[in-house]
């Protein structure tokens, strides 16, 4: 009984000083983008989305990284804009950004792996994105336009209704505490506080996870090759972080726990995190959300979520290869 008190004690110490390490950047990051929530700044982009045509994937695009869905409340976004007329390509890419890149997102990797960490993210999540998005638009006539993509026609109606058909595809934003606020007050303010909560529970359960994850394995398994691989300058580490990480449900934030967690750095000190290593865990995990393949696999024929799956793979290991060469100053 001793034993398991210690160990739980150990467990417990080991979660508190990381997470109140993080916590000022979770908050920063769950306020801006409960400002972004409130005042609908991401609706005004998306509904532009369907009316420029080629453009459309490079709005596609900014609205994923400043977004603060995650990849799951995302796909649905997606298929409705889809069934009104968006192309593949911009759906493509704003699939591919959302769950890489938030307010949230970056001020948490800012905070736990530097601010140059957060801006190669960035850069890569832009780029992920235009990548897929142009790949996408010119394969567009060979098995990929809007009529060629779902494996069923999806009846009309609005998702956010409570008896659309399709339940999977069902919006269940109208249950949500700013939703209700929001009938009940009209108060801006109100809101905000609902959207913060709801933010701060979301995104803070994505950390906990990572850092849960990493003080478990750091306590069962030999620290050392876990951070020799994530350090690695070689090919291998690239290669191994990239597959691996494709059948796991690994958020951007929960990525970036873990990595943290791992290293340990103190305030300032610049973690030895490897280039190649880095990108791939941190791109290329989000990226291959399995509830998001799930959904993918029943609604679309096959050959699209190949398309994505190969799309997003190569983009990942391109980027890291890339940048495994070029010497970034961090």
């Amino acid at each position: 009984m001793d034993a398991v008190l210690k160990v739980a004690g150990d467990l417990a110490t080991g979660l508190w000083r990381e997470f109140t390490y993080i916590l000022p950047y979770l908050a920063f990051g769950v306020f801006l983008e409960a400002v972004i929530r409130t005042f609908k700044w991401h609706v005004k982009i998306r509904k532009a989305l369907t009316r420029y045509g080629s453009l459309s994937i490079l709005f596609a695009t900014l609205l994923g990284v400043m977004s603060p869905l995650c990849a799951c409340a995302t796909l649905p976004l997606v298929i409705s804009l889809l069934v009104a007329g968006l192309p593949l390509a911009p759906a493509m890419a704003l699939l591919v950004t959302s769950p890489l890149m938030s307010p949230a997102s970056y001020t948490m990797l800012s905070g736990m792996l530097g601010l140059g960490w957060a801006n190669l993210v960035l850069f890569c999540a832009l780029f992920l994105g235009l990548f897929t998005g142009v790949i996408t638009h010119l394969l567009r006539n060979r098995g990929f336009s809007e009529g060629e993509i779902f494996r069923e026609k999806l009846p009309a109606g609005d998702f956010h209704d409570p008896d659309y058909p399709v339940e999977k595809l069902r919006c269940e934003c109208g249950q949500q505490l700013s939703h209700r606020v929001d009938r009940c007050t009209h108060n801006k303010f109100l809101v905000f506080l609902a959207r913060f909560w709801e933010g701060a529970v979301r995104i803070g359960k994505f950390a906990m996870i990572g850092l849960v994850i990493e003080v478990v394995v750091s306590m069962l398994v030999p620290n050392h090759w876990i951070v020799a691989l994530l350090s690695g300058e070689g090919i291998w580490p690239i290669l191994t972080l990239t597959f691996a990480t494709i059948p796991l449900h690994l958020p951007q934030v929960t990525a970036a726990s873990m990595i943290f967690g791992f290293f340990l750095p103190e305030p300032g000190e610049l973690i030895p995190l490897a280039k190649g290593p880095g990108i791939a865990m941190l791109v290329g995990g989000p990226v291959t959300a399995l509830p998001v393949m799930g959904v993918f696999l029943s609604m679309f024929f096959k050959r699209v979520v190949l398309l994505y799956l190969t799309l997003c793979v190569s983009g990942t290991l391109l980027l890291a290869f890339i940048f495994r060469l070029i010497p970034l100053p961090f």
